[in-house]
């Protein structure tokens, strides 16, 4: 069914593990917090980038890195220290909320240096817009409202939301993966930078989805062979689906 193929898509690059999780109507979200963090912001992210900078191909300002760097390493130390905590030998108490806000700030993050690097590789020197996609820290305030909105929608965690939540979160992921690989498609091909319109950019957008898609695919059927080989002993789930 629908909720299958959700799981079955995020199987491959999330671990899924339950208590690192949330459930919305009795349903585990196929993405664990922190996954569901950095997708939903990336989302929210790109999503507004291409309305207030459409085709915009300069990366943040210098004092912008930092505070994106600061969003990601966030992100980074919660997770180094929540898989201590698996162990035993965690720092601090990380939680869900925890995971699903750094993750959250990653994704933002994340999106800032994707995007402008995409439309560089994508579109003519003609097509893009020079101008950088972040300049000013009261620039982000939309962002991260957008994003917070996502993110409290993940918490209020009423029934009607599982399906539109998953939906987005593996969007999020799909869209930043099919970014990257239309970037791969258009290196390997020497076509960087010859779009000049819509209709020249969609043939390697389109390849890039579809090979996301069969990356996505092989790697949860991976998992999956793998499976009974590989030691569980921290609550990872075997097929998609299943806690």
């Amino acid at each position: 069914d629908f909720t299958y193929k959700l799981d079955a898509l995020g199987f491959g690059v999330c671990h899924q593990i339950s208590s690192h999780s949330y459930f919305i109507g009795g349903h585990q979200l196929p993405l664990c917090a922190r996954c569901s963090g950095i997708y939903l912001g990336a989302l929210a992210s790109i999503v507004l980038l291409g309305v207030l900078r459409r085709r915009s191909s300069g990366l943040p300002a210098a004092q912008m890195l930092t505070i994106l760097a600061v969003f990601f390493g966030a992100m980074v130390l919660d997770g180094l220290n929540s898989t201590l905590q698996t162990f035993g030998h965690g720092i601090w108490e990380s939680t869900n909320i925890l995971r699903l806000f750094t993750g959250a700030l990653a994704g933002v993050a994340v999106s800032f240096l994707f995007y402008p690097i995409f439309n560089l590789s994508l579109w003519s020197r003609e097509a893009t817009r020079r101008e950088s996609v972040l300049e000013q820290p009261f620039e982000l305030v939309g962002y991260m409202v957008a994003t917070g909105l996502l993110v409290a929608l993940v918490l209020d965690g009423g029934d009607w939301l599982f399906y539109p939540l998953s939906f987005l979160s593996i969007i999020g992921m799909v869209a930043l993966l099919t970014m990257a690989n239309t970037m791969l498609v258009l290196m390997i091909t020497r076509r960087e930078g010859k779009a000049r319109n819509f209709a020249e950019a969609l043939t390697p957008i389109l390849v890039g989805l579809f090979a996301s898609l069969i990356m996505l695919t092989l790697l949860s059927w991976g998992r999956a062979s793998l499976a009974p080989y590989l030691a569980n002993n921290i609550g990872m789930p075997l097929v998609p689906g299943l806690p």
